[in-house]
């Protein structure tokens, strides 16, 4: 059996943890137990103010992957082979946001999906839409159709009821004096609101199922639910980039 020599200050400390004639090695054993347990806690990383780091924003990313998979949503990851991507950012954005796409319909000009669950990573924009005090992350429903784009006119019906039917949604751009992109954000909820875990969970159990409905009973091309195995397909390239990481 392997012999450990340690200091009489550290064996005091281990001998004011044991109970009655518990030895040594035991009460190691006790301690590493409640460490291995806090290091493999899962805690969604909330950061009052600041930017993320880079592994902060990986542990965003994979947590946020995991979240939707252990629910079973149909959601579409990035999509395109990049150097982003074989890094672990498993959706699009940058270092300074990230959106998750459910449905079909992108804006071409805004290079984003026409609906997304969205999260400011950075202060970077968030001057601009007056919460350059907010916490980050930030979690918000995004809303993006600006004129000219593809088919943004036969999608205007769909945003806009998305917009009248959800409430509390707020102009973030206006593209040739025309509102082009809004969000609604999560906040002033019982809950800190950078737990980015609990908005989403808001998002999917509350206000995707009203979106859901809004999008079934419009039949509109443009806009639409995501093909399962095309999900799929992109799911699975994911789930081995991640265990080769």
């Amino acid at each position: 059996m392997p012999t450990i020599n340690v200091s009489d200050a550290l064996y005091a400390r281990l001998g004011s943890h044991a109970v009655g004639f518990e030895p040594p090695e035991l009460v190691i054993e006790k301690v590493l137990d409640v460490y291995e347990k806090v290091k493999g806690k899962k805690e969604p990383i909330v950061v009052a103010h600041g930017d993320l780091d880079k592994r902060q924003i990986l542990k965003v990313h994979d947590e946020l992957f995991q979240f939707l998979r252990d629910n079973n949503v149909i959601f579409m990851p990035r999509q395109k082979a990049s150097e982003r991507l074989n890094q672990g950012y498993w959706f699009i954005g940058d270092d300074d946001y990230l959106a998750i796409s459910f449905y079909t319909g992108n804006d071409d000009f805004n290079k984003t999906p026409n609906i997304t669950f969205l999260m400011y990573l950075s202060q970077k924009y968030l001057g601009s839409i007056n919460r350059s005090k907010s916490p980050i992350p930030l979690s918000c429903i995004q809303l993006s159709n600006t004129a000219g784009s593809s088919g943004w006119k036969t999608k205007e019906p769909v945003i806009n009821e998305i917009r009248k039917q959800l409430g509390g949604f707020e102009c973030n751009r206006v593209t040739d004096s025309i509102e082009s992109r809004w969000n609604r954000f999560y906040e002033n909820r019982s809950y800190n609101d950078a737990d980015y875990l609990k908005c989403l969970e808001e998002f999917l159990t509350k206000d995707k199922s009203i979106i859901d409905g809004i999008i079934r009973d419009a039949k509109n091309a443009e806009i639409g639910f995501l093909d399962k195995n095309k999900v799929d397909r992109k799911i699975v390239t994911i789930e081995r980039m991640r265990n080769q990481l």
